[in-house]
């Protein structure tokens, strides 16, 4: 049985737009109110429940642990609100919202996109990507892909087996000893992870420690494998970021000396209650048959294996 009083339905709405978008002005130009509308609900919101929910002082601002917990709620009920009154007043049909890892969404996914409209042009598709687990916002999306934990809600299932390997331009290649995976240490070497995934690849195929190596950092393995792309030195990459480059001559990959990087899977999540669970069949069916077909010929062999 629900409780006898409920929170006002424009303070929930005030402080959703607010904690969604961290600004009080940007929600009141979300709702077409006031700034001072907004902080006046979501005053009246918190003596209603008895707490503080946002801490003000914050730039940005933040939430407090009582305002995300009922952010968690709040945002998944609205998102819910909005799907059900779309269905229910048949209006014309929501796009199927995608939420991609910045690598796999540039590199792989938003250039096969155009594929999937042709073979599918009832599903309309609006595809976002994120560098971070921590920037994501599973209440906006119907799809997320990523290596990251589930989101509350959501179903994972893998896309595939990913392997991860050396890639480099043409050039650098002619340099390699191919016989001796530890001849990379002569050369720079790129990471996305402070050398953890190159450490972790020299434990994988059993490798002495170099004496000394040249590393840069970067903040993502996209990065590592453009920066390698025209120039000197290797990166690790994997067949959804460097695949399509390799296929093309623009990277050699080293595929012989492959490793799997713990947190190197990719994963589908989607919420298995959605209103558009029909299109997030039809779109994950269609999602892994790519995966499948893209995948470099001499580990889609492994994959058989």
């Amino acid at each position: 049985m629900f409780p006898s009083r409920l929170p006002p339905l424009k303070a929930l709405q005030a402080f959703e737009a607010t904690a969604r978008l961290k600004s009080f002005s940007k929600a009141a130009d979300e709702l077409c109110v006031s700034q001072s509308a907004i902080s006046h609900q979501i005053r009246s919101l918190e003596d209603f429940i008895g707490c503080s929910l946002l801490l003000r002082q914050a730039k940005p601002l933040q939430l407090t642990e009582a305002g995300a917990t009922l952010y968690t709620v709040v945002g998944d009920c609205f998102f819910r609100l909005h799907s059900v009154s779309h269905h229910l007043t048949k209006s014309k049909s929501q796009p199927l919202r995608i939420v991609a890892q910045t690598s796999i969404a540039v590199e792989w996914l938003a250039p096969r996109l155009p594929l999937f409209q042709q073979q599918y042009p009832d599903i309309a598709t609006l595809l976002h990507m994120e560098s971070s687990a921590d920037s994501l916002q599973p209440a906006q999306a119907d799809v997320i892909i990523g290596t990251w934990p589930t989101p509350e809600g959501f179903v994972a299932k893998r896309l595939r087996t990913e392997w991860w390997f050396p890639v480099c331009a043409p050039a650098q290649f002619k340099k390699l000893d191919l016989t001796k995976p530890e001849s990379v240490f002569e050369f720079p070497l790129y990471s996305s992870e402070q050398g953890e995934d190159w450490q972790l690849w020299r434990q994988q195929l059993q490798l002495r420690e170099p004496a000394n190596s040249q590393m840069f950092q970067v903040s993502l393995a996209l990065l590592a494998t453009k920066a390698v792309s025209s120039g000197s030195g290797l990166a690790l990459s994997n067949s959804f970021i460097a695949g399509d480059a390799i296929r093309q001559g623009l990277l050699h990959a080293i595929t012989d000396w492959r490793y799997l990087l713990p947190w190197g899977q990719y994963q589908i999540h989607f919420r298995q209650d959605s209103l558009q669970r029909q299109a997030i069949g039809v779109f994950t069916d269609w999602l892994e048959q790519q995966a499948a077909s893209s995948l470099l010929p001499e580990l889609a062999l492994l994959s058989k294996a």
